[in-house]
Formats: C-alpha cells, sequence, structure tokens
C-alpha cells in the first residue's frame, strides 16, 4: 500500500546516507525528496513483477526485498536481496525496457519511490551519481552471476544447505532460521517439492527439526560439510 508523501525534512537524511547518493549535495537530494513517496509491503507482496513497465526506482528503507526470476521452465530463483538504503528498478529506467525480474518482500518493507522522470533528471544533472550507480549495479550484477554460477554447477542438497548456514549465522547463530519451503526454493531456484525431499531426509538423518515457518539446524557440523562441498568441488 502507498503511505503518505513524506516531508522532504524527512527523508534527506535517509537519502543522505543512501551510498549511492552519499557525498551530494541537499541541492541534488531536495529534488528527489520531494518528488518521492513511501510505499509499504505486506510480507510476501509484490513490488513489481516481471514484464512490467518502469515508472519508477526504489530505495529500500526498512525491510528486505527478494529480485525474483522466472526462468523458462517455470520456476521461481531468488536471484538477490535488497536491503536497507539498496537500490532497486533503477537498470530498467536507464534501459527503458520492461522489469527483467520481480521484487517480492521477504518481511514487512517500506519504500521509498522516486518517480522515473525526477529520476533521470538528477543523473543527467550530476555526473557523479550515473558513476555511482553504474558502480552499484556492476557490483548487483557480479552477484547475481555469482549465485547463478552456484546454481549451474552445485547440487542442490550442496546449495541448500550453504543457504541454511548463512542464514542462521546472520541471524546471529541462534540454531535455526525463520524461512517457508516456498522461499528456500526460490534461493536455490528449485521447485518447493525438491526443497521439501531434502529437507524430509535431513530431518530423517537427525541434522534438522522443521517446524511452521522454522528450521532448527540440530547437527551443524553435518550441514556444513555439506556446504563445504560446493568449495571442494569448484
Amino acid at each position: 500500500m502507498n503511505g503518505p508523501r513524506p516531508s522532504y525534512t524527512d527523508l534527506l537524511p535517509f537519502l543522505r546516507r543512501v551510498p549511492f547518493l552519499a557525498g551530494m549535495d541537499d541541492s541534488a537530494l531536495i529534488p528527489l525528496a520531494r518528488a518521492s513517496r513511501l510505499k509499504r509491503l505486506a510480507k510476501g507482496e509484490t513490488l513489481f513483477q516481471q514484464g512490467d513497465s518502469s515508472d519508477a526506482a526504489y530505495i529500500v528503507r526498512a525491510g528486505v526485498i527478494a529480485i525474483v526470476l522466472i526462468t523458462a521452465d517455470g520456476r521461481e530463483l531468488a536471484i538477490n536481496e535488497m536491503r536497507p538504503g539498496e537500490c532497486l528498478g533503477e537498470l530498467s529506467l536507464l534501459t527503458g525496457r520492461p522489469r527483467s525480474a520481480s521484487a517480492v518482500a521477504r518481511v514487512n518493507s517500506e519504500m521509498v519511490v522516486i518517480p522515473r522522470h525526477e529520476f533521470l533528471v538528477e543523473l543527467e544533472r550530476e555526473p557523479s551519481l550515473t558513476r555511482r550507480l553504474l558502480e552499484t549495479l556492476a557490483m548487483q550484477l557480479q552477484t547475481s552471476a555469482e549465485r547463478e554460477g552456484l546454481l549451474a554447477f552445485v547440487e542442490a542438497p550442496g546449495r541448500l544447505a550453504r543457504v541454511l548456514v548463512g542464514m542462521e549465522r546472520a541471524e546471529g547463530g541462534k540454531g535455526y532460521v525463520k524461512v517457508s519451503q516456498e522461499e528456500l526454493a526460490q534461493r536455490i531456484g528449485v521447485t518447493r517439492q525438491t526443497a521439501a525431499r531434502v529437507l524430509g531426509q535431513w530431518r530423517r538423518a537427525g541434522w534438522i527439526i522443521t517446524g511452521r515457518g522454522v528450521i532448527m539446524l540440530v547437527d551443524r557440523p553435518a550441514l556444513r560439510r555439506c556446504a563445504d562441498e560446493i568449495s571442494i568441488g569448484r
């Protein structure tokens, strides 16, 4: 849902902290802040879909947004995750082409929406902004390429183990992760049934305990060994 249009003075402190806008004068940031609006997304809500026309760029203000690609065989593949301060949707604005992937909220999220016209005007006025944006896009493309390479050469159990171990570490090493089987399938580029089958094998082996939206990592060394096979095989 769209939130109220914020006062530009409320948005300025946030925009100053956005990496690709850092160091820009307020004379360039104020027009962006004045034109921007907020958009709130509930967990699982779609921000835009693959193939949509491009009418705005977005900056994550709060939450996590998954960039999801629909493959030729109909699978959903999460190729990146965007977190507070990161920009998405800007590539389509530059090329004028439809969205190349979908964007879905992993958790309740809030976005800063910058309309196409104002975004492109500021790019023309500020060459340094264009350079920073290209650097950001290059890093995002590298991350996506690394993930796609991993999907191409590593079997599903190794990919799933790596994701679970990485998520548990990112959440503070609590011994469990809050994630659905559908989200795991998106993250590793398989069907939900394949993810469920691998989890079932691990559950019977005593490596994990599964609940509704929660997976407890019981035998983390075994999962790490499975994940480490990625590095050994490459």
